[in-house]
């Protein structure tokens, strides 16, 4: 091959050469240029959701003051007086319905403490009837009546929870007294432990009135209760003599 023509291609090849790293370098740059368009992209999308928020929360705020109603102060008394008459009639509606239901005793204790919590509830409305109301001296009125029908009822409550806390208690004591003497025999100690916890079991059914709700139930443990001091007794005599 003669110079001239070799020098010829080397100097093809090197314009190839250089031809391809422009081709490279303009691919680069667009892939760049891409790159930087989405980005852009990004960056407004996100722009407009925060604005679009913003918005939202401008729309919100202006309905929520257009609903706020300047009340006046004539219309404001006559809204408390629709209210305290409201209130006065709830309340003697919830003062009856808490007396009815302990008319007629004897009842359970649930039922006298749900009569008292209506009897409580009425004289709260009652009390809190504003002053300047027309029906406050009618409120007043009957707040004197039912704070002593309250006073009343709650008397009873407390009978009947002291009946009920009173036959428990007897109870516990009559199981104790049971279990103690299981598996005999015992030393005359615990016959008489026995002995003295059936004692205080039937003293406390003994103290139970006869017109509460648990009477019944007391009567019939009264009996029972009896005969097993009876026995734990008999039994604590026989075991002081053979000792």
């Amino acid at each position: 091959m003669k110079p001239n023509q070799l020098l010829s291609e080397l100097e093809e090849s090197l314009d190839s050469e250089e031809l391809l790293q422009q081709i490279k370098q303009q691919q680069q740059e667009e892939q760049l240029s891409e790159d930087k368009k989405f980005s852009q992209k990004r960056w407004i999308i996100l722009l407009l959701s925060i604005l679009m928020i913003e918005v939202g929360i401008v729309v919100y705020a202006l309905q929520a003051s257009q609903r706020i109603v300047i009340v006046s102060p004539e219309e404001k008394a006559l809204l408390e007086q629709q209210q305290a008459e409201k209130d006065l009639k709830d309340a003697q509606k919830l003062n009856l319905q808490g007396k009815n239901m302990v008319k007629y005793p004897p009842l359970p204790l649930a039922t006298w403490e749900e009569a008292e919590a209506k009897l409580l509830e009425a004289i709260q409305l009652l009390e809190e009837i504003p002053e300047d109301t027309t029906v406050k001296k009618e409120a007043n009125k009957q707040l004197q009546t039912y704070r002593q029908d309250y006073n009343n009822l709650r008397e009873k409550l407390i009978v009947e929870q002291t009946a009920t806390s009173k036959l428990v208690n007897a109870k516990k004591l009559g199981t104790e007294a049971s279990l103690i003497v299981q598996n005999p025999p015992h030393p005359p100690e615990v016959w008489q432990e026995a002995q003295d916890k059936w004692q205080k079991a039937i003293d406390l059914l003994q103290e139970i009135p006869q017109d509460t709700f648990v009477a019944a139930e007391a009567v019939e443990r009264l009996d029972v209760y009896r005969i097993n001091y009876r026995a734990v007794s008999s039994r604590l005599e026989r075991e002081k003599e053979s000792n």
